[in-house]
């Protein structure tokens, strides 16, 4: 089969990644164990349900007292009082009695008796007939060392918004609050579909002339750190009907997929051909930007397909410009644009291209300074610049590349 060539759909990166948000909605909500939620997104703002302490609480390990009776103690007439009882974390209530201080550990309730709390480094102990005494030479401050009700979080304050991803520091806070489950973002479910006749699964043995299909693994992992579940499909070969059926297949599984390969002009490059006999509508088949010029993207179903260039880098870039925000906007994330900012290119690229090209680089902060150095051999079906990579950065189009020191625009990746 001969593909059409069809006419292309071209945008702009910021144009393409208008029309995907377009077309995107956020996930369903659901009820999930607090155990379960880190790396979720919170669908609802979380307010506090009491204050924080709930009660006065020591904030040392020292002795409970009532400030008026040591304001005027000195070193050279110190103020001793007797000990009669602890007070520890957990302790419910003090027993009867005069208790004019009281040995007092970090946690533990201050009751309305006391106001002040003194570390014990700051104090004399000494034992008369077995009975222990405090010597207090120094009058301290009152309320010191006391932590009142409400100090951390008054009662019906917001403390998470809705569109926070989940991490422990959230989850220590939920739990605080007695938070057994939360409501958070449905996560998606991604297909992806690596498609060539010369690819072949890690394992199998390598036959001449092919390659181990890497992009698909890639893809799988990429989704699954932003908090997405992915069916990885194993590689399809270059036939239309193969192709078509893979798709239909998926879609009836995935809230959107993503295909890797024959998308490009080529001969046997029957992706475009595939959707349009599938009658989905494009939102765009080609970017103006290196590497990456054929991503595609369409509405099928109700549903979004990708359609990622089979070179690594190309893949790569595809899948951050277009595939991360869109995903992260689905997945109920406040922040799920790519953030550019300004650094200072350190290193020639002397290659021009017609379109704005993203390098991938090596970025790093120097004396207060951003530096982003473009990684040598970064050609868009080379591998082995993914490994030192930790940004992009953008090229502007044009017949003179760029020079090192030039500023220039970058994301971190």
């Amino acid at each position: 089969m001969e593909t059409k060539k069809q006419a292309r759909r071209i945008v702009s990166v910021d144009k393409g990644i208008e029309l995907l948000l377009l077309h995107s909605e956020r996930q369903p909500i659901e009820n999930v164990s607090l155990a379960e939620s880190v790396g979720r997104v919170l669908a609802n703002d979380f307010f506090s349900t009491f204050p924080l302490p709930s009660f006065r609480k020591a904030a040392m390990d020292g002795y409970a007292v009532t400030f008026s009776d040591i304001a005027h103690a000195t070193p050279d007439k110190p103020v001793v009082m007797r000990v009669t009882t602890e007070v520890k974390a957990g302790s419910m209530d003090l027993p009867a009695g005069d208790h004019p201080a009281v040995r007092i550990y970090t946690g533990a309730p201050v009751y309305e008796q006391y106001d002040t709390v003194i570390m014990q480094e700051a104090v004399v102990a000494s034992e008369e007939e077995g009975i222990p005494f405090i010597h207090f030479p120094f009058p301290s401050e009152r309320g010191k060392h006391v932590a009142e009700i409400g100090e951390d979080i008054l009662e019906d304050t917001c403390i998470l918004v809705k569109g926070t991803l989940l991490s422990a520091k959230e989850i220590v806070i939920l739990a605080s609050f007695g938070v057994q489950e939360i409501e958070v973002y449905r996560k998606p479910t991604v297909a992806v579909i690596p498609i060539g006749d010369e690819l072949q699964l890690p394992g199998e043995t390598l036959r001449p002339y092919h390659l181990y299909e890497s992009n698909g693994f890639m893809l799988e992992a990429k989704l699954k750190e932003l908090g997405a579940n992915c069916i990885r499909y194993a590689p399809i070969p270059d036939e239309p009907a193969c192709i078509s059926r893979t798709i239909q297949l998926a879609l009836n599984y995935a809230d959107f997929i993503i295909t890797t390969g024959g998308v490009s002009v080529g001969k046997y490059d029957y992706v475009l051909d595939v959707m349009e006999e599938m009658s989905a509508e494009p939102l765009f088949t080609k970017v103006s930007m290196r590497p990456g010029a054929p991503t595609s993207a369409f509405k099928v179903q109700n549903k979004i397909s990708f359609h990622l260039s089979g070179n690594p880098s190309a893949c790569f870039v595809g899948f951050e410009l277009f595939v991360k925000p869109k995903l992260l906007f689905q997945l109920g994330c406040n922040k799920y644009q790519n953030d550019k900012i300004e650094a200072n290119l350190d290193g020639d690229v002397k290659k021009p291209s017609a379109y704005p090209r993203y390098v991938r680089s090596f970025a790093e902060i120097r004396k207060g300074t951003l530096y982003v150095t473009p990684l040598s051999k970064d050609q868009s079906g080379n591998i082995a610049a993914f490994a030192n990579a930790n940004a992009l950065c953008l090229i502007p189009s044009g017949g003179n590349g760029a020079a090192k020191g030039q500023m220039v625009q970058m994301l971190w990746i």
